[in-house]
């Protein structure tokens, strides 16, 4: 099986989103027993924005694969307004839809195509082959919120391990080794 531009842009973010929707999942179950609202506005220190950023932040990075990549894509508005574990979920869940719902075909050639990135506030923008845009920056973004996240829990004590985060979704199969 061939490595298509599509299996190595959008395929990682959406497992990464699956994941991602496992441990906010795990984290949401471990508030219950206290006040929610104290995970989601905590941060790993006073500089850093709270959990809720961060779940805006990693859908972000996913979103705007399709329609950099292949400006002929429609893209899916996410407003920042969830404030609750529910929503965050509900936001992940409409972003895994919307990047599923794209075929090998719409990135098909697209992976030398240049990608503008205007930065907030108009002032900077990047620009950047698609397959560069991928590599060295949508997916490193993701990752970063993915992680500060999944930290984040981890300080407010939910039982959250290596293996929630690479595989909580269960779409790597992991097996016994066969004895001799």
């Amino acid at each position: 099986m061939a490595l298509t531009f599509h299996k190595m842009a959008v395929a990682p973010a959406i497992s990464a989103l699956k994941n991602a929707h496992f441990v906010v999942s795990k984290g949401y179950e471990h508030a219950k027993a206290s006040d929610p609202n104290t995970f989601l506005t905590a941060s790993l220190h006073p500089d850093m924005k709270d959990f809720r950023y961060q779940i805006y932040r990693l859908t972000d990075a996913a979103k705007f694969i399709p329609s950099r990549v292949n400006p002929s894509l429609e893209g899916i508005t996410l407003p920042d307004e969830e404030q609750t574990f529910p929503e965050l979920l509900e936001r992940i869940e409409k972003c895994t839809k919307y990047l599923e719902s794209f075929s090998e075909k719409d990135f098909e050639g697209k992976q030398d195509d240049e990608v503008i990135i205007k930065f907030p506030g108009g002032q900077k923008q990047v620009r950047m082959p698609a397959a560069e845009y991928i590599s060295r920056f949508a997916h490193p973004n993701m990752w970063f919120h993915i992680v500060t996240a999944y930290d984040i829990l981890r300080m407010k004590g939910v039982d959250v391990g290596k293996m929630d985060f690479l595989n909580g979704a269960g779409g790597i199969t992991i097996e016994d080794v066969p004895q001799q």
